[in-house]
């Protein structure tokens, strides 16, 4: 029991409590910035076209975030992509197996999805998406990225229509910040002009 009174003891056992607090401390910390590198996943768009049909033999659906079951693409190219289950997406989509009523925005790796949206084609006859609004130029103005988090890239020359004239896209981004639509061309899948709403 003598033991129990020095003061040796008492400062060795402080000094391991002391360690143990530092080695948590930088294992949460270690936790915590891993993990939101997972939240901040990167939704870098590299596929954007207007889809034939989306078939599948058995009932499919994105619930919390993911595909259940499994569905097959198939572009208007002819190109076919797997939307296997587990797969990251959603849909507004609100007749994929109806033909040319959808278009599919992904991240792609191969003939892997990564992630993906399905969201309602154009009108008939038309070319253009409509997308949110722009809210950041990156990459030396190759890449926007979206008010949805989307990151699409761009054609070198981006149409603005607008009443008003800007000087370059930026100006435009920095002037009509969540006042206009983002258009993808769906034939260069790259988004080839921005219309700013009425004033």
């Amino acid at each position: 029991m003598r033991q129990f009174a020095t003061w040796r003891f008492w400062a060795t056992l402080g000094l391991l409590l002391f360690f143990t607090l530092v080695l948590w401390t930088c294992r949460g910390d270690g936790g915590s910035s891993s993990g939101s590198g997972v939240d901040e996943e990167s939704r870098r768009v590299d596929l954007i076209a207007l889809t034939s049909v989306v078939r599948s033999e058995t009932p499919w659906s994105v619930v919390d975030g993911r595909v259940v079951g499994n569905a097959t693409v198939v572009l208007d190219s002819g190109r076919t992509l797997v939307l296997a289950e587990g797969t990251v997406g959603d849909t507004s989509c609100a007749y994929p197996d109806v033909v040319d009523a959808c278009v599919l925005v992904a991240d792609t790796l191969g003939d892997g999805i990564v992630w993906f949206s399905l969201v309602p084609a154009p009108p008939s006859g038309s070319r253009e998406l409509e997308l949110p609004a722009m809210t950041e130029l990156l990459d030396g103005v190759t890449y926007a990225r979206l008010a949805n988090d989307w990151e699409v890239p761009l054609l070198d020359k981006v149409e603005r229509r607008c009443d008003s004239e800007t000087p370059n896209l930026t100006a435009f981004v920095q002037r009509f910040a969540g006042r206009h639509v983002t258009i993808v061309d769906l034939d260069e899948q790259q988004v080839s002009a921005v219309r700013c709403f009425a004033e």
